[in-house]
């Protein structure tokens, strides 16, 4: 199957990154409901991030699609080699196993017309339903958003990013803080509460912890937020190992 040649000879306004391990008909579905969602719109670059042996075959598959090899092996790693390879004005990253949703086109529409810094939408968790992927700058401290509901424009992802490869699990999640605690981008982060994504639900960041990002998070606070939140965090650590200690011994005393 090959994806339509492009209609416009400019800069693309959307370009999607999807890393996969090898071809497959998870990879086939996900690139159909692309086009699906994006039908008589401007056709969003896809860029393809793929180990090097299989380059060649998915260019086959998909000749109207970037692909490229990774260049080290990680899924952050994957997500900033396509971001690199791609040459849209937002970036849109999505697994080979996630769908996205007819939303797509309007988010387009929004991009197009009001450029904002980022564009935040609900997304579909699984079997757990709608998920909302409302902005808010302090539930981000304690909850990630769905990074399958985010589109970042490229200038918040080069001041922001690239994504930090030796987080395994919650790169997005520090890039997020950075850009909704960015000050100047006040007024410039846009939500449409529609859902943009299903996402799986059954990846490797839903059933792993990151142990580096939950390590580095006070240094995160006081950096990108306030030295007030790095108390609040220290404070509470320490509230709660009181607590699991108290808890411990009067579990040793029964």
């Amino acid at each position: 199957m090959a994806l339509p040649p492009s209609i416009s000879c400019t800069r693309p306004l959307l370009s999607i990154v999807i890393p996969v391990l090898e071809p497959d008909a998870e990879l086939a579905r996900c690139v159909h409901c692309i086009l699906g969602a994006t039908q008589n719109m401007p056709e969003p670059e896809v860029v393809i991030v793929t180990p090097s042996r299989y380059v060649d075959a998915i260019a086959a598959l998909y000749p109207h699609a970037r692909v490229c090899a990774e260049t080290r092996r990680g899924i952050y790693s994957a997500m900033n080699d396509g971001a690199a390879a791609s040459q849209g004005r937002y970036l849109y990253f999505i697994g080979k196993d996630d769908m996205a949703l007819s939303a797509l086109r309007e988010a387009l529409t929004v991009l197009d017309r009001e450029q904002p810094f980022a564009l935040f939408c609900d997304v579909y968790w699984g079997r757990r339903g709608r998920f909302s992927g409302e902005p808010s700058r302090f539930r981000l401290l304690g909850r990630n958003l769905c990074h399958q509901g985010i589109i970042y424009s490229r200038s918040a992802f080069d001041r922001h990013g690239p994504y930090l490869r030796t987080m395994r699990v919650q790169a997005d999640h520090l890039l997020n803080i950075k850009i909704l605690w960015d000050r100047t981008a006040a007024g410039q982060i846009r939500y449409l509460e529609q859902p943009l994504a299903w996402y799986s639900g059954d990846g490797f960041s839903t059933v792993n912890r990151d142990a580096t990002f939950w390590r580095l998070y006070p240094t995160v606070l006081r950096r990108y937020v306030g030295h007030w939140a790095m108390c609040l965090l220290i404070g509470y650590r320490l509230l709660r190992g009181v607590h699991n200690k108290k808890s411990t011994q009067s579990s040793q005393t029964q």
